[in-house]
């Protein structure tokens, strides 16, 4: 019973992460490229990410320490996953560099729905990395959802101005970095809390981003910081930071701990029917026949992928 508990605790988290990923686009994509370009973006996430990290570190550490004073002992981290945490932050510098440079080129929709296929990648990479068994079902389940990520790409040039070559390349190679970052983190989100893990994550990861948006940050690049961008910009970055950079990041690894990082991804489903509806209702998309064909193609790819394995290994 405890160990349902668990897994329960597990799926509502991978829940909430990506219904905040799914809002997270339309985010986005109101402040980049328009009110401040796409490397300052990501490094000012890395960065208020890293702050509230550490700040709920050093809270949590005092707390521990008022309470019990004796007993209390400070979560060391051994140096090989120190070298794991580096590698986490590299590698999540290179989902949130590539996330927001796709809104230069393509639409929050196509983000998402790209987004989705992340459970097949991340199959192959826990098979690679971490041994998980590749059956026939899966194997099913990926060649649909290839299936489903192929009709994105090819029936929609000529039909939608967002599909553009670049900007989907650049949703592919932001969900390689995500499904390495999931299978990389398994390991160390059973052996650290979450805020320990995210605090040296986005540490890491600000090292690499904040030295590229330097040269970035001027009035015309970044006029959101200079107070010459309309509230709604203010009031979507607000959100990103708290909700898409905070509050999900510091969920991921809880749902890693408890459920497996294929299973995790499963969630992604979510991700671009809430972007879709968000997008149309707001003018920041069109409808075209494709994207539900390709999300019910990805869908089924998905779950094909998932429901290989015992219901109790989830």
């Amino acid at each position: 019973m405890e160990n349902n508990n668990k897994k329960w605790i597990g799926h509502l988290a991978a829940l909430a992460v990506y219904i905040i990923f799914g809002i997270n686009p339309n985010c986005s994509k109101v402040v980049v490229p328009q009110y401040m370009s796409p490397a300052v973006y990501t490094a000012v996430r890395m960065l208020f990410g890293t702050a509230c990290f550490w700040l709920l570190a050093l809270l949590q550490e005092v707390r521990g320490k008022s309470h019990d004073r004796a007993n209390y002992v400070r979560e060391h981290v051994t140096a090989r996953d120190m070298w794991i945490f580096v590698l986490g932050g590299v590698v999540l510098a290179g989902t949130l560099i590539a996330f927001s440079e796709a809104f230069r080129y393509t639409s929050p929709c196509y983000v998402s729905l790209v987004s989705a296929t992340s459970p097949l990648l991340v199959m192959i990479l826990a098979a690679i990395f971490l041994k998980e068994p590749i059956s026939m079902r899966k194997s099913l389940g990926v060649l649909v959802g290839i299936g489903g990520a192929l009709m994105i790409v090819l029936f929609s040039f000529g039909i939608d101005a967002n599909a553009t070559p670049i900007g989907l390349l650049l949703c592919f190679v932001n969900i390689f970095f995500y499904g390495s970052y999931l299978v990389m983190t398994r390991g160390i989100s059973k052996r650290y809390t979450p805020v320990t893990m995210m605090k040296w994550i986005f540490l890491y990861g600000s090292v690499i981003c904040v030295p590229m948006a330097i040269p970035y940050f001027s009035v015309e690049s970044c006029p959101l910081f200079f107070v010459l961008a309309p509230a709604i910009a203010y009031v979507s970055l607000f959100t990103v930071l708290i909700f898409a950079t905070v509050v999900s990041y510091f969920l991921l690894p809880i749902s890693l701990r408890f459920i497996r990082p294929t299973t995790v991804s499963m969630y992604s489903n979510l991700q671009p029917v809430v972007t879709a509806c968000v997008a149309i209702a707001f003018g920041q998309d069109i409808f075209t026949w494709n994207k539900p064909v390709a999300l019910v193609l990805i869908i089924i790819g998905v779950y094909l992928v998932t429901t290989s394995r015992a219901k109790a290994d989830d």
